[in-house]
């Protein structure tokens, strides 16, 4: 019987030189990630760290008897609770109605209406003073996503957010012979690549070590490091 993974800790190891006159490097290794779940596979708790290893952020998470996501809990600092959602949801399981309940005690309330099809056709998200702050609209053409609009509380259009950054040119992959990922290369406008994304995998096949190239071409800093994932499992 295969084993249900209890938590997932990924740490980040980069490779640093040790000074401008010395072309050895030292690896230095802080926390990366963390992931806590129960014995269904669903996330309870994740924790992001920063570059330097410390605590940057956490998301908790609740259900119901039927396995429903009913709450997202974020907290900018451990013991800080500072954004809380809670979710309302049909006999099918969608989501009717998301309540954001921020620090000072405000509210937003997000709305999600869906056709005949059960696909989502808009959201519409108000404070607590019953405005309008952002509505989106979803068109489907025989269950193909064909248009997705964004508008403020003005009616104004807002950047679809994956329309707020530039997309890498082009990624190429290479696949092991289980169709896994085992190679990811970014290139740019000329087909040059400018990062190299290395993945192994255990006897498992869970992932094991994750290695980064990230060329700065003089712009940025480049940086190479490793991810390593370490697993604890359920008795």
């Amino acid at each position: 019987m295969e084993k249900k993974i209890r938590s997932i800790s990924i740490t980040q190891f980069d490779y640093i030189i040790r000074n401008v006159n010395d072309e050895e490097l030292d690896i230095q290794g802080h926390p990366h990630h963390f992931t806590e779940f129960d014995n269904e596979g669903k996330p309870l708790k994740e924790i992001r760290y920063n570059r330097q290893g410390d605590f940057e952020d956490m998301f908790t998470y609740g259900y119901d008897a039927k396995g429903n996501l009913v709450r997202e809990s974020y907290f900018p600092e451990e013991n800080e609770l500072a954004e809380e959602t809670l979710f309302e949801r049909n006999e099918s399981g969608q989501v009717i109605r998301a309540l954001k309940n921020y620090q000072d005690g405000s509210v937003d309330t997000t709305t999600f209406e869906y056709n005949e099809s059960k696909k989502l056709v808009k959201k519409i998200t108000t404070t607590d003073d019953g405005e309008v702050d952002q509505t989106e609209t979803f068109e489907w053409d025989e269950g193909t996503l064909v248009k997705h609009e964004i508008m403020d509380g003005e009616g104004e259009p807002v950047l679809h957010p994956d329309e707020d950054f530039p997309q890498p040119n082009q990624t190429r992959l290479t696949h092991n012979d289980k169709e896994q990922v085992v190679c990811e290369e970014e290139l740019d406008e000329n087909g040059d690549v400018y990062m190299t994304v290395n993945r192994t995998y255990d006897n498992d096949d869970r992932a094991d070590e994750v290695e980064v190239f990230i060329d700065g071409r003089g712009r940025s800093i480049s940086r190479h490091y490793f991810l390593k994932y370490s697993y604890t499992f359920f008795e």
